[in-house]
């Protein structure tokens, strides 16, 4: 009996719960669907101004020509005579080896020259002598050849020997290194004292750059944006060096060859630069803002006013193109044979009604729904020429707040940066867009921009509440 009474005390409670649950969820349903009376519209006005596209790199400042010096033999650093910072012309003696070596080969190498020297000058004798017996016919001619191969023989030795003293020569002279360019040292990679090996590579002493007041940037352009760079657009940068001074440059080059890293593909970027007061410095990080496109006193509206979509409660199915008959009707009917009775999509049906669809029904449809990209936004227009897009004004201005319906308009849009974005058609001066919505005094209470009201915080069972998707 008492096992009777706990399963029907059990069973009231999971009802009352499942009851509540059931309350609850309805109330949030019902909260999230939002009303025209339950949304104030943030609007902006459409005007004229100046609007720069930019596309932004980073990438490290070099000097035009750097030309890195080094020794061809090896050796003990004898002496400097160029530090970092030193000024150089080209010709003067920066560095220089020890000597004592190379000096002893240059002297070993001519006494083989001429121990070589006398050995030839034997050999002509003898060749002589044996030509002169040979035409008295006082020797066999296996002789005469004999001595003709030897006298060969010593002038070859001659010539090896006279190339080994150059040689040596060379390399006692190499012992002592010049300035290739005129310009600054900004790399010393060596003291007095060191022993340089000069064996596959030769080994670095200085790096020189040929003229600092003229400088260029190897930026990084990132793949998605190296479409719109150009040779010969103007360029603005800043270093860390020097805050709040922004710097000039122009586009030099832009190359083709990619680099790849950790998947992300760039194309270097060649900016000249010009530093007459040698403010810039080898090796700073640039922040790259190159100018793209510019207008001057063209209409524009913010970029929010772009990627804003009003919830479809307090939407008015209306746009300035041509719409065929019973559009409004068709979008509407295609909602409701999307969702099956208890409020799911129906996949089948509404992907019937969408291929019945005109292509500017579908458009107008994705729009509706989110614009066709996850979410329910939409990027900035990225297009060389004219793009269309969708914004939305207020049906009716004169409505009071909170009792707004936003009407939408297709417009023709051009260039943009980080904040507005130009208008070629569909708007004129003065016009009102809508960038957003906050929810009207007595429903969410929270800021919105583009996905509608927001439930309440705060359940019956606790937690921060649902945000509607």
């Amino acid at each position: 009996m008492a096992n009777a009474k706990s399963s029907g005390w059990l069973k009231w409670v999971i009802i009352l719960i499942v009851l509540g649950g059931t309350g609850w969820g309805a109330w949030n349903w019902k909260l999230s669907q939002g009303s025209p009376e339950e949304v104030i519209f943030r609007t902006n006005s459409v005007s004229r101004g100046d609007i720069t596209q930019l596309v932004k790199a980073n990438g490290a400042i070099v000097p035009v020509k750097t030309v890195i010096v080094g020794s061809q033999v090896s050796g003990i650093i004898k002496d400097l005579k160029a530090d970092f910072n030193s000024r150089v012309t080209q010709g003067d003696l920066i560095a220089q080896i020890d000597p004592s070596t190379f000096e002893q080969n240059v002297g070993q190498a001519e006494a083989e020259l001429a121990n070589s020297k006398a050995g030839l000058e034997l050999a002509q004798v003898n060749f002589k002598r044996a030509n002169e017996l040979r035409e008295a016919n006082l020797i066999p001619v296996s002789e005469h050849d004999k001595a003709l191969a030897d006298l060969h023989q010593a002038q070859a030795g001659f010539k090896i020997r006279e190339a080994a003293v150059k040689k040596a020569n060379v390399d006692l002279d190499r012992t002592k290194i010049y300035a290739p360019i005129s310009g600054l040292v900004i790399i010393r990679a060596v003291d007095v004292g060191q022993t340089v090996a000069a064996s596959m590579n030769a080994p670095t002493l200085f790096q020189i750059a040929q003229d600092l007041t003229k400088m260029r940037i190897e930026a990084a352009v990132s793949e998605a944006d190296v479409g719109g760079v150009e040779e010969g657009q103007a360029v603005t940068f800043l270093v860390d060096a020097f805050q709040g001074r922004t710097f000039k440059g122009k586009v030099q080059q832009v190359r083709f060859a990619p680099t790849t890293n950790q998947n992300v593909v760039t194309y270097t970027t060649i900016v000249e630069v010009s530093n007459p007061d040698l403010k810039l410095r080898p090796g700073m990080t640039a922040d790259a803002s190159i100018i793209t496109a510019e207008k001057i006193g063209v209409l524009k509206i913010p970029n929010a006013a772009l990627r804003y979509r009003p919830p479809e409660s307090s939407m008015l199915i209306d746009t300035n193109s041509p719409s065929a008959p019973g559009k409004t009707n068709q979008l509407a009917g295609a909602k409701a044979a999307g969702e099956s009775g208890e409020g799911r999509p129906n996949r089948d049906e509404m992907r019937k009604r969408f291929e019945s669809m005109t292509p500017e029904e579908r458009e107008t449809m994705r729009a509706r729904f989110g614009g066709g990209r996850p979410g329910g936004r939409s990027e900035e227009p990225r297009a060389e020429g004219p793009v269309t897009r969708t914004v939305y004004i207020l049906a009716d201005p004169s409505a009071a707040p909170g009792k707004q319906l936003a009407k939408a308009v297709k417009v023709k849009v051009g260039i943009t940066d980080n904040s507005s974005t130009e208008v070629l058609e569909g708007l004129n001066e003065g016009d009102t867009v809508i960038i957003g919505a906050v929810a009207a005094a007595g429903a969410a209470g929270l800021t919105t921009a583009g996905r509608g009201p927001t439930t309440p915080m705060g359940s019956p069972f606790g937690g921060g509440g649902m945000r509607p998707r």
